[in-house]
């Protein structure tokens, strides 16, 4: 039996959200809330899915974006590329980053400022999905491919859960191990 995506998935219901109006306090409170409701589940969630005024998903604010807005001055991808579209050498750019810094002060006084970013101005624009009724092997592909963590899931379109990493490992290694509960 092949498996697919929405046998792994977490249902949107089941995943922390917050509107991209929030604060990144805001954001890591409802994390801390849907970690305490999950009883079921093997791993913590990783991410905050962003919602917008519509209920859309249209962000993820990871690990990785809360850390990243420790460093205000932190240079985005595409403040890289214009700079580079300037002429400037790459030597110089890197030297303007690390001038940048913002984690040379005092980290809890940065904390203490991060926790009133919005949460539009530090997530990650969600372009990864996958269909509910995709096989694990697609997902798993797309997910090597992208180095993503997690992926959306959609049905008609619509955003009804994510997939995570995490679960998709599991599942391969109960599969290498032999279980038979497994596929």
């Amino acid at each position: 039996m092949t498996r697919k995506v929405r046998e792994l998935m977490l249902a949107l219901d089941d995943y922390a959200t917050v509107s991209s109006d929030a604060t990144i306090r805001e954001a890591l409170v409802a994390l801390n809330k849907a970690q305490m409701g999950l009883t079921y589940d093997r791993h913590h969630h990783r991410a905050v899915l962003v919602l917008d005024a519509e209920g859309r998903v249209v962000g993820k604010l990871t690990h990785w974006a809360i850390l990243r807005s420790l460093e205000p001055g932190f240079f985005r991808d595409a403040d890289r590329e214009a700079l580079s579209r300037s002429n400037l050498s790459p030597e110089f750019i890197q030297l303007l980053e690390r001038r940048s810094s913002g984690l040379r002060r005092d980290l809890a006084a940065t904390c203490r400022e991060a926790a009133r970013v919005r949460v539009a101005d530090a997530m990650v624009p969600v372009q990864e999905s996958i269909d509910e009724d995709a096989e694990l092997a697609e997902a798993i592909h797309l997910m090597v491919l992208g180095h993503w963590q997690s992926m959306l899931v959609t049905r008609e379109g619509e955003v009804v859960g994510i997939v995570r990493l995490s679960d998709v490992f599991e599942e391969v290694a109960d599969m290498i191990r032999g279980k038979a509960n497994a596929g």
